[in-house]
């Protein structure tokens, strides 16, 4: 259930820094009124131009005050960014307060999604177990509040980016990338891209309700076009 939108042929940042503000506000109403430790979870520097790293800088400087805020990229089986690349896309956040995600080594399996509901969900393309494998900060430290800074944009996988891709891809571990994404190609790419409900993000889906359910989150969900400019918006 959406807690609030705002549509507009252009968005200023004065509006961005007021509806971030308006999202913490109803995150403290909604799930910790007094946060102590904040994970944020945008997108890394393929994305920069969504505006994402520069909202993440604005969340963090609300919490940062009263909270121990940190920060994963969710670089997937992206290369880890370097400390030019944090500045350029998340500003003035420190350096330290930053984490990159470790896909090979820095995991933790929780369990799997099973090879029926795979088959039936792929109807027929796939038919093995897809492992849950997520990030081990993620999973074994206590966060009072989870955010997720994404960008929706048409995804070859899933249909499209963002939402609980972010765990299950941006912050997961190797067997499970590999299944989950052998899983999508055997459906058929074709299949999948532009599409809101595919048999991967089916498979997600249910992994999030069986296995996230206690995590503290929501989606702040940035969706961009070209104005008469021809610039992104």
């Amino acid at each position: 259930m959406p807690w609030f939108s705002e549509t507009a042929p252009e968005i200023s940042w004065q509006r961005l820094e007021e509806l971030m503000e308006r999202a913490a506000a109803e995150a403290r109403d909604r799930i910790c009124q007094h946060p102590k430790r904040v994970l944020l979870l945008p997108p890394d520097i393929t994305r920069a131009h969504s505006g994402a790293g520069r909202l993440t800088e604005i969340l963090y400087h609300h919490f940062a005050p009263q909270a121990e805020v940190h920060v994963i990229p969710t670089l997937g089986q992206h290369v880890p960014h370097t400390p030019e690349q944090n500045r350029r896309m998340f500003g003035s956040i420190p350096l330290e307060r930053i984490h990159a995600h470790d896909w090979r080594g820095g995991c933790v399996r929780l369990g799997q999604i099973d090879a029926d509901f795979v088959r039936d969900s792929t109807r027929g393309a796939a038919d093995w177990p897809i492992p849950v494998v997520l990030n081990r900060m993620l999973m074994e430290e206590p966060w009072d509040l989870v955010i997720h800074v994404g960008h929706v944009v048409p995804h070859e996988v899933l249909g499209f980016a963002n939402h609980n891709k972010n765990y299950f891809i941006g912050l997961g571990g190797k067997e499970m990338i590999c299944a989950s994404h052998m899983a999508a190609a055997c459906y058929g790419i074709e299949n999948n891209l532009g599409t809101l409900i595919t048999p991967l993000r089916a498979c997600f889906n249910k992994a999030e309700e069986q296995y996230l359910r206690h995590l503290p989150d929501f989606y702040i969900q940035i969706v961009m076009a070209r104005n008469e400019e021809d610039r992104l918006v």
